[in-house]
């Protein structure tokens, strides 16, 4: 079932119901108008409701394929429904009466009513239209993040994902006692991420996404790794291509690997 079939579905059976069950503002003393015609002139004021929110709910469905709908055109449309509401109410009060009252003192009564009446579905309904397309929304992206590969999904000790991130985004990853630390670029800047596992933990998933262990505390993304260099004492470093960043050391048993692939 579309919105617009939801929305004045909705709308009007709360109106009905609210009517009938709190009888607000005493409207049963004045639409019973000493006849007994109370009943009749609910179902009357009912129907204008449905057919009105009906009529423009269309409306506003074919607007929304035309143009763009925010918010606040959202709010000015559905204040304008409920005002179209109250000004036929209030003509249709207004010759039941045959003009005992003037037209504009009923329609004065009549739009403060139906806005207190329909405030309350109006609220409700996009409050549960803001939550569906957000959650919505949120599947999509699990789902965009679920299937796409060149995503880094790291989990912590009890297996549960603690941080994404783009494979190329990654510089290296050291140990740290019972964490490790991710080191990773967002935009010009080298931030670090501290994740609760242990470097064994971590083998399937840095393999799988081209991180290569380079010594016993570190595996480094070789796609950053500018240069191998041995330094006076016969260490081997790799330096990367992000300034700043300290040199990460390289043990001779993961030497010809790496270096296989720069």
């Amino acid at each position: 079932m579309s919105t617009r079939v939801v929305n004045f579905l909705v709308c009007t059976f709360f109106f009905l119901l609210f009517i009938a069950v709190y009888n607000p503002f005493h409207l049963d003393t004045i639409l019973d108008m000493d006849e007994g015609l109370y009943t009749f002139n609910v179902s009357i004021m009912t129907a204008i409701v449905l057919v009105i929110l009906g009529g423009l709910g269309t409306a506003f469905h074919f607007l929304r394929k035309a143009h763009k709908v925010t918010w606040a055109h959202y709010i000015v449309w559905s204040m304008g429904e409920v005002m179209i509401v109250a000004v036929f109410i209030s003509l249709y009060i207004h010759l039941m009466f045959k003009g005992e009252y003037p037209y504009f003192t009923v329609l004065m009564h009549c739009v403060g009513h139906c806005y207190g009446i329909l405030i309350y579905p109006y609220v409700i309904l996009a409050l549960s239209y803001n939550m569906a397309a957000y959650h919505i929304r949120e599947k999509q992206m699990k789902a965009k993040v679920a299937y796409d590969d060149s995503l880094i999904r790291f989990y912590d000790e009890h297996q549960q994902v603690k941080f994404i991130i783009a494979q190329s985004a990654v510089l290296y990853i050291n140990a740290d006692e019972n964490y490790v630390n991710i080191y990773y670029q967002e935009g010009s800047r080298t931030k670090k991420y501290v994740l609760r596992t242990s470097m064994r933990s971590l083998e399937d998933t840095a393999g799988k996404h081209g991180l290569v262990r380079c010594q016993r505390s570190y595996y480094v993304n070789p796609d950053h790794v500018k240069i191998l260099r041995k330094d006076v004492g016969g260490f081997i470093f790799a330096d990367l291509d992000v300034d700043g960043l300290q040199s990460i050391p390289v043990s001779k048993r993961y030497q010809d690997s790496l270096a296989k692939l720069l």
